[in-house]
């Protein structure tokens, strides 16, 4: 099996996978790009909400998440129902959400939409069945937790964030320096964050950690949304 990791980022997406013998990134323009890519047996973590509210179904995972973070629950927010991320500007996107969940939309939530749309347009196309991939939400602060032991505090806008994490990385892979350095040199920072880098290593390296049988799920009673997509977190909780 093949473990990746997805971050958005402003150029697109940055992956970074290992292939069982290194680890290897590429940044994609579209999301779909990473069929072309043709990735056999390949398992992805991408922090992107994936199963979103409709009108027979809610998504109430954030709540759970929330209180798996505590004091770091702002590093969650919440996703847009599906049809609002089919409107046409953010004015409607926000009266959409109201209509379907009772509230509006945060410049975050509205900001990252896009994305939102790309993935989930993704995963309910006729082309996704036949791609050999496999593709769960996840969340680095919870990710992050579990690896550390405890919820996180700094912040990953700051350098002692940054350092931080790629400490606690380097625990369970001591290739990260190199393979944060190496993005870090070959990607311009209007296109890639430090964040974004951290981000998509710690996802892939979390999924390889886990191997074939050890993934994690958080889910609450409300799993699976009205297309039959699951609701869940994946994560890598260490013995």
């Amino acid at each position: 099996m093949i473990y990746a990791g997805i971050d958005g980022c402003k150029s697109g997406w940055l992956l970074v996978y290992y292939d069982g013998e290194f680890y290897k990134h590429t940044v994609l323009k579209n999301f779909e790009d990473i069929a072309a890519l043709h990735i056999p047996n390949c398992r992805i973590l991408v922090d992107i909400p994936i199963g979103l509210t409709t009108e027979n179904f809610t998504r109430t995972i954030e709540a759970t998440m929330r209180a798996e973070l505590g004091k770091r629950s702002s590093t969650v927010f919440n996703a847009p129902a599906r049809p609002a991320t089919r409107a046409t500007d953010k004015a409607q996107a926000r009266e959409i959400n109201i209509k379907f969940t009772g509230k509006s939309l945060s410049e975050q939530s509205l900001n990252i939409m896009p994305k939102i749309k790309e993935v989930d347009e993704f995963l309910l196309s006729e082309d996704f069945k036949h791609y050999d991939l496999t593709i769960y939400e996840s969340h680095p602060e919870l990710c992050f937790k579990y690896l550390a032991g405890e919820v996180i505090q700094s912040r990953k806008s700051m350098t002692a964030g940054i350092e931080e994490r790629l400490q606690i990385l380097e625990c369970f892979e001591t290739n990260v320096r190199k393979l944060y350095d190496d993005i870090l040199s070959s990607e311009l920072r209007k296109n890639v964050k430090r964040d974004d880098i951290v981000d998509a290593i710690c996802l892939c390296l979390v999924n390889r950690l886990a191997g074939e049988n050890g993934l994690q799920i958080l889910k609450d009673t409300n799993h699976s949304d009205e297309a039959g997509l699951g609701v869940g977190i994946g994560y890598y909780k260490k013995k």
